[in-house]
């Protein structure tokens, strides 16, 4: 075999199994055809210096957003909508910027402030 051939092949290769690592949400959402109304119960793995109290998820689709009260949440939505971690509202100044992650039925969600620049102070 040409070893032309086998480059491009290996590197064609890489380049989908990236773009399906980097899609793997959305392609899980075209295989998901029936989206069920869920109380998403949210576990919150609060590896920052701030209470948990400090932190809602929130419904990135439709805006609605439920508190921890013992590190546990109850969130109402739709299957797969993106659901995310941020501060209460009640906080002024400061946003806290989590990752969007599809909703499900038990999910766990960390808030790390120290791996990256996750908050901003205004």
């Amino acid at each position: 075999m040409d070893a032309g051939k086998v480059v491009v092949g290996v590197f064609s290769a890489a380049i989908f199994s990236l773009t399906a690592y980097n899609f793997r949400y959305e392609i899980g959402d075209v295989l998901h055809f029936n989206r069920h109304e869920i109380a998403a119960e949210i576990t919150l793995d609060n590896r920052c210096e701030f209470r948990d109290s400090v932190f809602v998820v929130r419904d990135q689709d439709t805006g609605d957003f439920a508190r921890f009260y013992g590190r546990h949440a109850v969130l109402k939505t739709t299957e797969r909508n993106r659901v995310r971690l941020e501060f209460d509202p009640n906080y002024k100044g400061v946003e806290f910027f989590g990752t969007e992650f599809p909703a499900s039925k038990e999910m766990t969600l960390i808030a790390d402030c120290k791996s990256s620049r996750k908050f901003v102070f205004f």
